[in-house]
């Protein structure tokens, strides 16, 4: 118990009770304080995570665009010379120093452009860029890197039987690649408003091959491993779509060459300039090739592909881009 005597500098009964209460008073004030600033400090963290999930970058697509609204009419921003940032995995360096070769060509014909171009040999897993574990092949993507930012990525897996044996794929579709991004730079429409296969593929398909004869001495690299593999019957409507067969782009190569063979390559680079879109692009290429879509379709099903090549498509060196 307590003690409540009356001796100088003690406590009366009604005195230690006052001061109990004022006690037990403080005591709750400081639990209300604690509370507060607990709730405080739980709602400030919830409210930070919730701000560090929304900062995180959207990882990038792969082969599919994982573009927001914002900003996609925006071309790519164009240079005099090779400006990608490049994530490199092991590389070999046989490999690396034909890529800078190639690179420095096409950037003299289509510029440079300011995206990330990923790149890992075919013995290893495909590596994780922007949070993300990328997909294996040879391919451009879209999306959101670093600091949300919108990014394109160039991705190109090596393969090791190409690199031994110096096959011309290895050089071909870095060109084939890059030619998407100057697709994408020179008509924005092709991120998610216009999806024309045979006119996407078949474009860069012929580029790579004149690429090829133009840049590295290999001259029959469009019969030997694209037009050999074209199916007239299937020249129409569906080549216009993604979701078909079409071994190494045969087809699509014969539909471009066969649209070209007045004119040359320079019509359908012209052609990308005007900014095709799934609404306008049947009225564009008529007005530039002076053939309605159908009637190019029900030609193409008589031609041969033997009778197809890029004799008159032209020299790139001399291509207006």
């Amino acid at each position: 118990m307590f003690s409540w005597g009356r001796s100088e500098g003690g406590y009366s009964r009604a005195n230690g009770f006052h001061v109990i209460l004022e006690k037990r008073k403080m005591n709750t004030m400081t639990m209300a304080c604690c509370l507060k600033y607990l709730l405080i400090t739980v709602f400030w963290w919830i409210f930070s995570l919730s701000c560090t999930q929304a900062a995180q970058p959207l990882p990038l697509s792969d082969k599919t665009q994982a573009e927001g609204s914002e900003g996609l009419s925006s071309p790519l921003k164009k240079y005099d010379s090779y400006n990608a940032k490049e994530y490199f995995y092991e590389v070999p360096k046989a490999w690396e120093i034909q890529f800078h070769r190639v690179m420095n060509n096409l950037s003299q014909l289509l510029g440079g452009y300011d995206i990330d171009i990923v790149a890992w040999p075919s013995w290893r897993a495909p590596p994780i860029v922007h949070g993300k574990r990328l997909e294996g092949g040879q391919y451009v993507s879209g999306g959101h890197g670093g600091g949300g930012k919108r990014r394109v990525m160039l991705v190109l897996e090596i393969v090791q039987d190409e690199l031994i044996q110096e096959h011309p794929h290895m050089r071909s579709v870095m060109a084939h690649e890059y030619f998407h991004v100057y697709q994408r730079h020179v008509n924005p429409s092709i991120e998610e408003a216009f999806s024309v296969k045979w006119l996407i593929e078949g474009s860069a398909a012929v580029f790579e091959s004149m690429y090829l004869r133009d840049f590295e001495q290999v001259d029959d690299y469009a019969e030997t491993a694209q037009l050999r593999h074209a199916v007239p019957d299937d020249f129409g409507a569906r080549m216009e779509s993604y979701g078909n067969g079409d071994v190494n782009y045969g087809t699509s190569t014969a539909m471009v060459l066969l649209a070209c063979r007045e004119g040359g390559f320079q019509r359908m680079l012209d052609f990308w300039k005007r900014q095709p879109n799934n609404t306008n692009w049947k009225q564009l290429f008529e007005e530039l090739f002076h053939v309605s879509v159908e009637q190019l379709y029900r030609e193409g099903q008589h031609v041969s592909p033997k009778t197809l090549d890029l004799s008159r498509m032209g020299n790139l060196r001399q291509m207006r881009f």
